[in-house]
């Protein structure tokens, strides 16, 4: 379980936190990050589209970049921390209070920037821990124990990341792929040691088959892994049958609407699956919210690349309080159920015990 010194608090980069001061809450964001594992190639015959591949992020480009946003490699790699301030910024104008940045290793997890983001804005950041997907893992992988992954996370939480001494907060986002691999398994086992020995909350990452979420569940819960605990990521975007997520809620896992302000129809890296509108996420939240599991609901954007950010003409971090919870409100969804999902819920996730 956790040490004294994060026993009812919240594991923030600038240290242990009340969570009475955590405020609105947005549970899977990236700040900073290089997602280029996830670049699609145009291919020979979009002479265009291997042009416009190319090129930075800019008004002339962003119409096909909104539609063909992993197919631009400038638009996956944000890396501009002064950037990110302005943009953490907004969120703090609109009423936002925490950002748990899911930057896991593999797509340029940086602490120290992470803290130096936190004390500009003045928005609280928790960082993540563990692994992304298979092609983002490092070359020696495979030869790496499971036991070796978990020692890592279980440092990286209860000391800190390397010689900066900044502690992650939550372990995540742990990525799996469809199918899913032997190394991702293995990724997923250390986490779930790792939050047994750390009492850390676990964010979990499922491939693209609205049947991957629940058998990752099946397998934490094998493992011993505290399903209150865990928070299944990117349901809006892989569970679409509604009997199917009922199952998944009834687990006791928090489900989490997090690609809110993303309304490109067939992502580009995925084109067998599509995206739902905002409209839709929010008809889902009230579905899960006539169901029962007000309380096991949490929101975010997942904002991964630039084109979604303010200054490319994006809806930024603050899409959710800005926007979001007005349309919410006019679905018929109280303000007390959204403080809930917005306040309380991650609150409840991120304190240790």
């Amino acid at each position: 379980m956790s040490n004294n010194d994060t026993s009812g608090k919240v594991l923030t980069v600038l240290g242990p936190t009340d969570p009475a001061d955590l405020g609105m809450t947005i549970t899977h964001e990236h700040l900073l990050i290089d997602l280029s594992v996830v670049f699609v190639d145009p291919g020979p015959d979009h002479e265009r589209g291997r042009r416009l591949a190319e090129e930075p992020v800019g008004i002339d480009n962003l119409g096909w970049i909104r539609v063909n946003w992993s197919s631009n490699r400038d638009n996956l790699v944000q890396t501009d921390v002064d950037l990110a301030i302005r943009e953490a910024g907004h969120f703090k104008a609109a009423g936002g209070g925490t950002l748990v940045d899911v930057t896991s290793i593999g797509i340029d997890r940086n602490p120290t920037a992470l803290a130096e983001i936190s004390r500009a804005s003045g928005v609280n950041v928790v960082m993540g821990a563990g692994y992304y997907v298979g092609p983002a893992h490092p070359d020696d992988f495979s030869s790496r124990s499971a036991d070796s992954i978990t020692e890592e996370i279980v440092r990286d939480i209860e000391v800190g990341v390397g010689d900066a001494g900044i502690r992650s907060g939550i372990i995540g986002e742990i990525g799996c792929s469809w199918p899913w691999t032997n190394n991702e398994k293995k990724s997923v086992a250390a986490a779930v040691a790792a939050q047994r020995e750390t009492g850390a909350p676990l964010l979990i990452h499922p491939g693209r088959i609205q049947t991957a979420p629940i058998e990752i569940v099946d397998f934490i819960d094998h493992e011993g892994g505290d399903l209150s605990r865990t928070v299944m990521s990117h349901v809006d975007v892989r569970v679409y049958d509604r009997e199917i997520l009922r199952e998944l809620a009834a687990t006791g896992i928090y489900i989490e609407y997090d690609t809110f302000g993303l309304e490109s129809p067939f992502p580009p890296h995925a084109p067998d699956t599509y995206m739902p509108s905002d409209y839709q996420r929010i008809e889902q939240v009230i579905g899960l919210i006539d169901d029962g599991y007000l309380e096991r609901i949490v929101l975010a954007h997942d904002n991964c690349t630039k084109h979604r950010l303010r200054e490319f003409g994006g809806h930024g971090f603050d899409h959710i309080p800005s926007t979001i919870t007005g349309w919410m409100n006019r679905q018929g969804v109280t303000q007390e159920q959204i403080d809930t999902i917005l306040i309380e819920n991650p609150k409840r996730i991120l304190t240790f015990a």
